[in-house]
């Protein structure tokens, strides 16, 4: 599926779940046999936060096989979120990645406050560097969501696929509270 397609279907699905505040896509057991047997073919990939108030599929409305989801606390990119979108696009066809940030994340709070110590300061070293000295978390989610774009697109095969019209890289928010996703235009 064309991005341009794909990303009107996530807007698409982005309205009804604003609308009626579930999923009114299809799970069952004929569609797991049928994934089953013949693959998946999602129509974009998602890079988010693992905040269990991010819902991906609900909030995209989506069914199994049509999200390729990458998942990390912060959303940060790093070899394995690299290595995971290349193979989303290279060997699913994906033309479409999102990098959805979202408000009241936990990763980049505890980045502004200078928090995090074991394993979470990996994390938040990481966010840093996306974030620089930015204080407010508003602005910080949003930037550090943009910088996770950057870092994707120094992929060889990620920008060669992009720099062929064959895929397209944005950033999006998710508003906890509200339930809507605002998009970066596509350049």
């Amino acid at each position: 599926m064309h991005y341009l397609e794909a990303l009107d279907k996530l807007k698409q699905g982005s309205k009804l779940y604003l609308e009626c505040q579930s999923n009114p896509s299809i799970f069952n057991q004929d569609l797991r046999e049928e994934l089953k047997h013949r693959g998946q073919k999602p129509y974009a990939t998602i890079i988010t936060c693992s905040d269990s108030r991010v819902p991906v599929q609900h909030i995209f409305s989506a069914s199994m096989g049509e999200l390729f989801i990458i998942r990390n606390a912060g959303n940060v990119i790093g070899d394995f979120e690299i290595g995971s979108a290349e193979y989303a696009s290279e060997h699913l066809g994906v033309e479409l990645i999102v990098v959805l940030g979202h408000t009241h994340c936990g990763a980049v709070d505890a980045t502004v406050r200078n928090e995090g110590h074991g394993y979470i300061k990996s994390i938040t070293e990481k966010v840093s560097e996306a974030i620089g000295d930015e204080k407010d978390q508003r602005k910080a989610e949003v930037i550090n969501a943009r910088y996770s774009v950057k870092c994707l697109k120094k992929s060889e095969v990620l920008n060669k696929l992009e720099n062929q019209d064959k895929l397209k890289i944005i950033s999006a928010m998710y508003d906890i509270e509200s339930g809507e996703v605002i998009f970066d235009d596509i350049d």
